[in-house]
């Protein structure tokens, strides 16, 4: 009795493994990619304020002011609060690296970088220079994005599937097969982010201030896909 199970354990283990076999022999995997572009309409300035003083307490205290100055300017010139963050504050001393004692502290140095979201995108430049005018040492970059992201991914996503799809189906054709089911599709989620953010291009005109120039933005979606042939 107990060959007679094992035998049909036995039997029914080589048959399944047939059956796998066999699907596997069927499955097409294939990647779809889509790209949809679409033109920037936001924009992210990164500008810093620097302040030096001999004792940390004070460089921070001067610090705090002119930050305060530039919130109030860029505030009035019709940013929103909630659109000005902090993405850096750095203390740091100053060395006096020209002297035999390179542990000399010179001074304190205070750095606050601010994000500022411009979604007047024709505005960026005129916010460059009002920033600079009042207070902000530097302009770290500008970086765009869209309002529109989110539906530009969604419609290469979408057109990611279908050619996914229409690869597999010259596959099969080409292997004298019919394209069958669909039984599992998986979304690269790393091409989304990657494409979030473009660099700008900027210029000087003498006596017209800051030209931004803005690139349009790629948004990319990959699949991958699964099927079974017929």
């Amino acid at each position: 009795m107990k060959n007679r199970i094992f035998a049909l354990l036995l039997a029914l283990c080589l048959l399944l493994t047939a059956a796998a076999t066999a699907e596997e022999s069927r499955k097409i995997v294939v990647t779809g990619t889509a790209t949809v572009s679409v033109e920037a309409d936001r924009a992210i300035l990164s500008l810093g304020v620097r302040t030096t003083a001999d004792d940390a307490a004070q460089a921070s205290a001067e610090n705090a002011d002119t930050v305060e100055k530039l919130k109030t300017a860029l505030v009035g010139a019709g940013i929103q609060t909630g659109d000005i963050t902090t993405s850096y504050y750095y203390v740091s001393p100053v060395y006096d690296y020209s002297s035999m004692d390179m542990e000399k502290v010179l001074g304190y140095q205070v750095n606050h970088v601010l994000n500022v979201l411009v979604k007047d995108l024709g505005r960026t430049g005129e916010l460059i220079d009002l920033a600079l005018a009042s207070g902000a040492s530097t302009c770290d970059g500008v970086s765009f994005q869209s309002s529109q992201a989110s539906a530009a991914y969604d419609q290469a996503l979408v057109t990611a599937i279908k050619e996914g799809r229409r690869k597999a189906e010259l596959m099969a054709l080409g292997c004298g097969r019919i394209l069958g089911e669909l039984v599992l599709v998986e979304e690269n989620y790393g091409d989304y982010a990657g494409a979030m953010v473009t660099r700008s291009e900027a210029a000087m005109d003498k006596g017209a201030g800051t030209q931004i120039v803005s690139n349009s933005l790629s948004y990319t979606a990959t699949v991958t896909m699964t099927f079974l042939m017929q």
